[in-house]
């Protein structure tokens, strides 16, 4: 009896986990400043190539968060310097989100501040979209769960 009573128990515990989002990182679509908070790390592509990408996001007001863009080699391109600045943004409907550079925190020679528009695609977890800067294509980083 004990055992046949655990044993719905758990499977109860199973369906309601199934059932229940996980944090922001599953919703839907992240339609507030505190459904993007926290480490989103992937890569962008810009003139020097295939580059890392830690973005480190916060809340900022009703409308809006605050970034930091952390950049670094990769494995396929190991000349890149790493570098680091300060960035602001707005988000826009169904999990879409412009960041805007700011200011420098670690100025590698050569290197300018870009921007980033994209969206969340709640299929792949991903944030991904256009990189706004001399050479640049595209970028992709998912939240890092872990950190």
């Amino acid at each position: 009896m004990i055992a046949l009573s655990l044993r719905r128990l758990i499977v109860a515990i199973a369906l309601i986990g199934a059932q229940t989002p996980l944090g922001p990182a599953s919703a839907a679509t992240l339609n507030t400043p505190a459904d993007w908070q926290g480490f989103w790390r992937g890569r962008y592509v810009c003139a020097q190539g295939a580059t890392g990408l830690t973005l480190s996001v916060k809340p900022a007001g009703a409308h809006g968060v605050v970034a930091t863009f952390s950049f670094h080699a990769l494995a396929e391109n190991p000349s890149v310097p790493s570098g680091q600045f300060k960035m602001t943004g707005q988000l826009g409907p169904a999990g879409h989100l412009r960041l805007v550079a700011k200011s420098w925190t670690h100025q590698p020679l050569f290197y300018v501040m870009v921007g980033l528009d994209g969206d969340y695609d709640p299929a792949s977890a991903q944030y991904k979209g256009v990189v706004d800067g001399p050479g640049c294509t595209e970028f992709v980083v998912q939240r890092d769960l872990v950190s």
